[in-house]
Formats: C-alpha cells, structure tokens, sequence
C-alpha cells in the first residue's frame, strides 16, 4: 500500500472508492457537507479529487447544470490564482472533478500548528499572496463567495487559495437559487449575508479582511458562531480588531478598511496587492519554524510519486463489493491472507468504460420452479440480469418464489412457466441516501413499514427516490423488486389536535419578529405589518393552510432546507402544515420545521426544537 506519511491524507475507508472515474486512490484528504476529497495518482503526479454526495445531488438537474457552470469556471481560472482543474466528469452519477495536489496546510491548520496567531511579517506576506490570488480572480469578473481559513492553504513558495467549486462568473450569480446563501456565516459580507446587493470583488476582499483578523488575533472580527447573531453583528457592528491594532497598528487599519459595509469604501485586491508588496522583500523561510517545518513534510511526499496498486473491477460474473469495488478491491485496503483471484481486465479507455456501463448478464441462471401436489409441472431456466449500478449499490434483487397455485403462477398462461424475477430499478437505489424516511405501502408483515433512507428489512426492493431537497418526486409511487412499493418523500402525517380556526400573528421566539410577506416570498418583520396577519384554514386531518389577510396567497415549503413562499392557496403540495412540538410548525412537504433564513427570509430545516423553529400564536 502506498505510503501517507507527510501527506496529510487518511487511509482510505471502507465505504471509499478505489477509483473515481480513471484515477487510482490513495487516501481521503477531508470530507465535506457537499462531498468528499481524495488523493489520487494521474499521469505521474498526485492530485486532489473531489466526490459530490450522491445525497446532495439527487436528481435535481438545476443543481447539476450549476455545477456544470462552475466547473467551467474553475477551469479559466489561471493556474497562479488556484489549483488547476486537471480532469471531471460531470455526467458522473455522482460528477467529480479533479485538481492538482496542493503539498500545504490550510490557514486553519497552520494556526493550531503554531498554537496562536502569525507574527507581523507572515500577516503581510498572507495579505500579498492572497490578494494576488484575487486581483487575478476579480479581473475575469469572478467571485469566489467563500474565502475561509479552511480555503487558504499556506505553501512553502506563498500560498494557494483552493475550493472554487462555489465560485460562479459575477453575471451567472442569477443562477444560485432564492433563498440560498452561499458562503461561511464568520466570513461573510454584509451584502452576502443579507442579500440586498449583487456580490462583486469587494464580497471577497471584506472575507479576505475577517481571515487576516483570524490569522492575528485566533478568532474571526464578528465571532465564530454559526447563527443569526454573526450575521446581525456584521450588518450592523464594528469588528474587535484590538489584538491586530496592538501587534500591526498599519495592518489593522488596512483590515478595518476591507471590512467597511460599504462594499464602494474597500479597497481593492489591486491595492491591497501594492501596500501589503511594500513590506516585502519576504525571503525563506516565509512561515514560522512549526510551520515551515510541516510544509517541507508535505513538499518531499509530493516530490516522490508513488504507484497506486488498485486491482481491475469485475466484469460478468464476479462479485461486486462496496462501491464499484469488487471484493479484490476490499481485500487490497489492507494485508490479505493470500493472492486475490485472478480477475478478467480490459485495457483502461473507453471500450472498458462502455462495458462496465452495459447491463450485465450473470453466467447463473435462477430456476424457476412451479409444483402442484409434489408434481413438477414445468422448469424454466431464466438469464439473471442485473444493472451495473444495482450492483454496485448492492441492490438485491426479489427472490422467485413458487406459489401453490399453479394458476396463479402462470398468470394463467397455458405453458405453466412463472414469469422472470425483474431487476431493480437502478433509479431507486441512487436516492436512498440521506433524506426523509421511506414508507413502504405494499408489503406485510415484518417486512412492511417505515425504514430511514431505505427499503423495509427483508424486502427485495431498494430505497425510494428523493431529491437534494427532500421533497416529493412526481407525486406517485414506483414498483420495486419484491413487490412493494415507495412512498414520495412527503412526510408522514403524525397526530396533533385540531388547529384553532382565526386568524393570527406568528412571533419568532428567537427574535421576536413575525411572519410577513414580501411580493411572493415570506419574510420575517415587524408584528405591526400589515401581512403579518394569517388566518388558519383547518383541514380534518388536524393539518392547516395559513392565508395570508393581505394578499390571499397561502403560505408553502418547497421542500426540506429550501425557501418558503407565499402563492396560490389551490394547491396542496407544500402548503399544509401541522403544528409540531414546542410551538413550531411543520411541513407536510418534507417534514422541516419553519425556521429562519440566514439573513432574510424563512426556510424549512430539520425540526430540531431551536428557538428560531417556535412561532407563539397572537392575535
């Protein structure tokens, strides 16, 4: 097995791929909320490939078009501003997408390295070299909309900033979705976080001035928490910049000037470029000794490329293992008692692409077995055919049982013969990560009933479709194998009590505001507004639509962490909701609880019992 050490990856786990598209893994880098991060070997050299979740994906095709535009994106970038995009897939099922081996440290990393902040002359050098990054960046009419410490990763040449996978051409930024926000709460500018100007080169320049607060002082200028307090402290307060005033007085004026609320009072990276090259020249070693003393680690593993041992995947009738790894692959993650079999292999390149994507017939053939009395009335031997992503998900398929009844086996048909055991549906397994439960509606016994993320135990189908945002898919059910069938991911009704007929204001319980609506999207506003006002329409099943007073539209989820709206009341899908614990309200589209958006805005996130997810009714 190839060796990690001074890489900064970790062995491979049992759930990894071996290979992602035609590139050999060695280990994982990290993992994230939207995918994973692996080392890999392609054309002599290591190189960093990045996984989406088949969870986050879905099915959803706006999602996939958006990553489309970003992969576009990273790839005119110029190779001085980040790590060059090497080879993707974004047709992959789930799309990867790979790029050079960055041998650094990340800012973050760095910082508990040196146990505390980076002296004065490694601030000037990180304010040079990151802004250099973005005046290159700025000047394609780019923004990379999430500039972190986790983002910047120290070299032992300057350093790199990486994860463009978020950033998007300025006049594309019409394509990230209503109600989504992208970026890292402590990082944001006030325009991002409140979404009320078109994001431009200043966006970064103000997360640029919080990560040279973070690097000098240990902690971001607004606070490090996740929740509505940052985004109210960076919209509306002055940043705690006094550790940076007492170390560099020149640098912290410089950061307080990046962190303006004007985006038009900013200087830009250009400028940020000239002041910080003034303090330079900066000579070797550019990072304090613990620092420096990592990098050069990480810098010789990557001077000495190691071959990557990763058997041939199996073809017709061998056994698939976890992913699209066979039980070769499983056994080469660590020491084997023996030699593996030997495996049939085609030379890497399309032919072997195209054969592992044809449907493949297994050499076993099934029995299909009718008796009557202990009489055998017919035998037929029928090709077993499994699709490669059922197999590779381990998506079992129903087993053929014969039942008494001859009849009734034949469908009536004269030969006597049952018909084949179809496949599962490759289809159904994809979505059955992550998501709402799956309620099986067909079977009984112990098989039926509900199961997180899957099928019911002992039945032969897969988990039901869902998409990223955990709503429902066409509204209907489909077969799988076995015979029973998925339920659409809306959430199953659970008991409350009638709601009380009125109408009413709703008050956050964590800020006090209440419900509103803005042209045909909620808000949260003053209790005194004239659309804060909605009147409950009671259904029997102890569900309810809230109608807005002021414009009639009723209020509705578009799925599970996703915006809420305010539209047409005659439709169902989406706008029923329940009232759930501790005075929150839930959606029937999903399940998620109404809670608030990042800066403006309501959305529906996982019921979790917050303060921001309990509304107290007023009349």
């Amino acid at each position: 097995m190839l060796d990690l050490t001074g890489s900064g990856a970790e062995p491979l786990e049992a759930e990894d791929p071996l290979r992602i598209g035609p590139i050999p893994l060695a280990g994982r880098l990290g993992a994230g909320g939207m995918g994973r991060v692996y080392l890999g070997v392609q054309e002599g050299r290591y190189v960093a490939v990045k996984q989406l979740l088949a969870s986050v994906v879905g099915e959803d095709a706006d999602f996939l078009r958006r990553f489309g535009h970003e992969l576009d994106n990273l790839a005119r970038l110029p190779a001085d501003a980040t790590a060059p995009l090497l080879a993707s897939d974004r047709e992959a099922m789930p799309p990867w997408f790979a790029t050079a081996y960055i041998p650094g440290l990340t800012l973050r990393e760095a910082i508990t390295l040196h146990r505390g902040p980076l002296p004065g002359d490694a601030l000037w050098l990180l304010l040079r070299e990151a802004a250099a990054s973005l005046a290159a960046v700025h000047a394609l009419d780019m923004v990379h909309r999430d500039l972190k410490p986790s983002n910047v990763m120290l070299t032992l040449d300057g350093l790199t900033l990486i994860d463009f996978g978020v950033a998007r051409a300025a006049e594309q930024s019409r394509l990230t979705r209503t109600g989504m926000v992208v970026g890292t709460p402590a990082y944001m500018a006030p325009e991002q976080a409140s979404g009320k100007r078109r994001l431009s080169g200043a966006t970064d320049v103000f997360a640029l001035g919080s990560v040279l607060a973070y690097a000098a002082c240990g902690r971001p200028p607004f606070g490090d928490e996740s929740g509505h307090g940052v985004l109210y402290r960076i919209v509306h307060e002055e940043p705690d910049l006094e550790p940076l005033r007492e170390l560099e007085p020149e640098l912290a004026e410089l950061v307080g000037a990046c962190l303006a609320k004007d985006p038009d009072d900013r200087p830009t990276a250009p400028e940020l470029l000239e002041r910080a090259s003034r303090h330079g020249p900066f000579t070797q070693p550019l990072w304090p000794a613990a620092i420096d003393e990592r990098l050069t680690e990480r810098a010789a593993f990557a001077a000495d490329v190691q071959d990557v041992d990763v058997p041939t995947l199996p073809l017709a009738g061998e056994t698939p293992g976890p992913g699209e790894a066979g039980k070769e692959e499983a056994a080469a993650r660590g020491p084997a008692p023996g030699p593996a079999p030997a495996v049939g292999s085609l030379p890497d390149g399309p032919e072997r692409r195209e054969r592992r994507r044809r449907t493949r017939v297994l050499l076993a053939v099934l029995p299909v077995v009718v008796v009557s009395g202990g009489t055998t009335l017919a035998i037929q031997y029928l090709p077993h055919a499994s699709s490669p992503r059922a197999e590779a998900q381990h998506t079992p398929t129903a087993p053929v049982t014969a039942p008494a009844d001859p009849a009734s086996a034949a469908g009536g048909s004269p030969s006597g013969t049952a018909p084949a055991a179809q496949p599962p549906d490759p289809g159904q397994a994809q979505g059955a990560t992550g998501g709402a439960p799956v309620t099986a509606v067909g079977g009984t016994g112990p098989g039926a009933g509900t199961v997180p993320g899957g099928a019911p135990p002992g039945s032969g189908g897969s988990g039901g479709s869902a998409n990223a945002g955990g709503g429902g898919n066409d509204g209907g059910s489909r077969p799988s194998a076995g015979g029973t069938s998925t339920a659409p991911t809306k959430a199953p009704a659970q008991p409350s009590s009638p709601p009380d007929s009125g109408t009413y204001r709703y008050r956050n319980g964590n800020n006090g505001k209440c419900i509103t609506q803005v042209f045909g999207s909620s808000d949260f506003g003053d209790c005194a507004n004239g659309s804060a006002r909605w009147t409950v329409q009671s259904r029997s099943d102890g569900s309810f639509k809230l109608v807005n007073q002021q414009s009639g539209g009723c209020l509705y989820s578009n799925g599970l962490g996703q915006a809420v709206f305010v539209g047409d009341c005659a439709q169902d899908i989406g706008r029923v909701w329940r009232t759930g614990s501790g005075g929150a309200l839930r959606s029937d589209l999903g399940g998620g609880c109404l809670d608030l958006g990042m800066s403006s805005g309501l959305v529906t996130k996982t019921c979790g019992g917050e303060a921001s997810q309990r509304w107290t009714k007023q009349s």
